[in-house]
């Protein structure tokens, strides 16, 4: 019974926080120490981003263009040609095209 007084008072202690002013110290360098991260790897793929990506100042900006695909272009027209287009469509108006022909379709949501 004795035993177990003497647990919970330790226990209580360690509850309560640092009683010396060499544990309070060193909860401050341990604090300190811990707020003074670096994240290297973050930097460094922040400089190799900008390497790769260049100067954005020097980039010319583009002009929106018109859309390659006609608005009435339906998916027949250009599955039933063998021709290639007569210039690159872009990705993202191919995408475009194919979600609105989808969703007139219900296969889409």
């Amino acid at each position: 019974m004795k035993g177990d007084i003497g647990n919970s008072l330790s226990s209580k202690k360690s509850l309560e926080g640092p009683t010396s002013n060499n544990e309070v110290n060193e909860s401050k360098d341990n604090i300190a120490s811990s707020s003074t991260f670096v994240n290297h790897a973050a930097i460094a793929w922040q400089q190799n981003r900008r390497e790769w990506l260049g100067d954005q100042s020097q980039r010319l900006k583009r002009t929106p263009k018109d859309p390659i695909i006609s608005w009435s272009t339906t998916y027949e027209d250009l599955l039933c040609t063998h021709e290639p287009f007569p210039e690159h469509i872009p990705l993202s108006e191919m995408v475009d095209f194919l979600v609105d022909i989808w969703d007139d379709e219900g296969l889409y949501d």
